[in-house]
């Protein structure tokens, strides 16, 4: 999987450290000088003792405890010191990380958030970076601490009395060995990014349960619905079940070595007493098994903050490289001279596009002139490649083969700005921001004043929607607001489109969510929406492009016929069969609402 040392690690922090790299290694050493400051308490605390056994002056104990309690709280002072450097580090990384990935995410186009998952782009962005935050302002100190402190204790423990040193050393040795045979360097990553993804499979999948909760209820599929989550659940279970399993003896035998020092101390101690002592006990080696019984537990706490601290890298790591994979994400390339088209007519010019290496094109080859003022059509079946097209007359994608125009200029000469102010969007799927009925329609032209914001609504057909609204265009919208349903959100669409008065309007699937009344609202919108203007329009309902100017019916990402509605429907082609069946489904539901 992927693989970083502390160094590269290091590195990656200082490109969003902004001046304050050296901070973080400020913080670092300051958590190595307190980590070494820790263990000199423990020095004087054998020296009391040993001052103690030996029948030694009182006021020289009690300046030894003096000595001791002072550099405890000087190595607390100096951790908390660099506990604040590596904070100050930490949000200001964390800030320019956001900043640089919020950045990004505004250059790619709107094709890579269909393809990335804005769910997925934005939890990179909070999640991922949090996990940066709190590694650096905590972990990163807590670890350079980590890398000095063992040579600290194993020389500490070595000063006093070697053999009881050894000693305590041994089940160390063997607790460390078995630890890292179970969780080699590579493993431990791989787990990692397992258990990562496992987690976001278990909430994807729980955020899709529970959106489509209603519709799962309606048609009374709540036990098959659930068996996706629940397979998704049982898959994690699993994986942690077995880990759990695998490293539950190892886990065991190293728990009860690393803390079990301090009676391989006490045995060594009476070992050595008897044999090499001949059992004679000195006050000097009553001191050292003392000190040794006190200080050993320091051990087992050592590496518990050390296997913390390793996890917590395994974390970072995963971050880092999800923050990375969003940031190798290239742009569109953007013209050094973006050029203006004067006309709005569309071409397609022996169009390709697929949407990754290795799968089917969704464009095969596709020529179509779409004329200036006029509304051009595409039908098909799902999967037909309509709103791919759509897409690419967007520049949410570049075609691998072919080009696409705009009065004659190659979409990729024009550039994305001037793009966006020549062409207005109408989606299946669109959205209303948290905000007043006025600030949703602005979005279309922030500029634009209220009187504007209600002649484009007067247009979009949605006198009716406001007249219902308690305040009027500053009604909000959404979660503590009024909320409305799919039709009249469309209209609201359109009317942003109309206030943006664009040369170039593309619906796709504009009345898919209407009922009767709001889609014959929608289409007398559509009328004003398309006046002297290049229109592009996707729809299933084959009423709604009746009387388009050209129709083309895609079939697997070609167009197999086009023309007027009555020069398709007296071919007999793939259009009549469409519309036949179209005329079929509404006489059934009219049969049967009379029935």
């Amino acid at each position: 999987m992927f693989k970083k040392d502390k160094h590269s690690r290091i590195a990656e922090f200082e490109k969003y450290a902004e001046g304050r790299h050296h901070w973080v290694k400020a913080s670092m050493i300051g958590s190595a000088i307190s980590s070494v400051l820790s263990i000199v308490p423990f020095y004087y605390i054998w020296l009391t003792v040993d001052e103690a056994l030996g029948a030694g002056d009182p006021d020289t104990m009690i300046g030894y405890g003096w000595s001791a309690m002072a550099f405890a709280v000087l190595s607390i002072a100096v951790y908390i010191l660099s506990l604040i450097i590596s904070h100050f580090a930490a949000f200001r990384i964390a800030k320019n990380m956001k900043k640089i990935l919020v950045e990004h995410s505004l250059k790619l186009s709107p094709g890579a958030f269909d393809e990335e998952g804005s769910g997925r782009i934005r939890r990179v962005i909070q999640d991922s970076v949090e996990s940066t935050h709190e590694f650096i302002a905590h972990n990163q100190p807590d670890l350079a601490g980590m890398y000095v402190l063992p040579f600290a204790i194993v020389a500490l423990l070595l000063v006093f009395d070697w053999r009881l040193g050894v000693a305590a050393l041994v089940p160390v040795m063997i607790g460390g060995y078995i630890s890292m045979s179970m969780m080699g360097r590579s493993s431990m990553q791989e787990s990692m990014t397992a258990w990562q993804s496992s987690m976001a499979d278990v909430n994807n999948k729980a955020v899709e349960y529970v959106r489509g909760i209603s519709v799962v209820k309606i048609f009374q599929q709540t036990v098959d619905s659930f068996q996706s989550l629940k397979g998704s659940i049982d898959s994690y279970a699993a994986y942690c079940q077995g880990y759990t399993e695998m490293a539950r003896r190892p886990m065991t035998a190293f728990f009860v070595l690393v803390n079990s020092c301090v009676s391989y101390v006490i045995i060594f101690g009476v070992l050595i007493i008897e044999v090499l002592e001949s059992g004679e006990i000195s006050s000097g080696m009553v001191s050292n098994v003392i000190f040794y019984v006190v200080f050993t537990p320091l051990i087992s706490v050592l590496f518990m903050r050390i296997m913390f601290s390793s996890d917590q890298t395994y974390r970072v790591d995963d971050a880092l490289m999800r923050v990375n994979e969003i940031l190798s994400i290239e742009p569109l390339e953007e013209p050094s001279a973006p050029k203006m088209p004067k006309c709005f007519d569309i071409a397609f010019d022996n169009v390709r596009f697929s949407y990754s290496e290795g799968l089917a094109p969704a464009i095969d080859g596709v020529s179509l002139e779409l004329k200036q003022g006029t509304i051009t059509a595409l039908v098909g079946p799902s999967g037909s490649g309509k709103s791919t097209m759509a897409g690419l007359a967007g520049r949410f994608w570049d075609p691998q083969d072919g080009s696409i125009s705009i009065g004659g200029i190659d979409l990729r000469d024009i550039g994305s700005s001037n793009l966006r102010s020549i062409e207005s969007y109408v989606f299946q799927n669109n959205r209303l921001i948290k905000g007043t009925l006025l600030e949703n329609v602005r979005l279309g032209r922030p500029q634009a004043g209220p009187e504007e914001v209600a002649e484009a609504l007067r247009l979009a057909q949605c006198e009716d929607l406001v007249a219902k609204m308690p305040h009027g265009l500053d009604t909000l919208i959404g979660p503590g607001g009024t909320y409305l349903s799919g039709g009249e959100v469309q209209r609201i669409a359109i009317a942003r489109a109309i206030l943006r008065d664009a040369p170039i309007v593309i619906l796709d699937e504009a009345t898919a969510f209407a009922d009767p009344e709001n889609e014959h609202l929608i289409q007398k919108a559509f009328e004003e929406l398309s006046k002297g203007r290049t229109v592009l329009l996707i729809a299933h309902r084959l009423t709604t492009i009746r009387n388009a100017d050209l129709i083309c019916v895609m079939d697997r990402g070609r167009i197999v016929e086009s023309g007027r509605h009555d020069e398709l429907m007296s071919s007999a082609g793939k259009y009549r069969d469409m519309w036949d069946d179209y005329q079929k489904a509404l006489s059934w539901k009219v049969k049967e609402a009379s029935a």
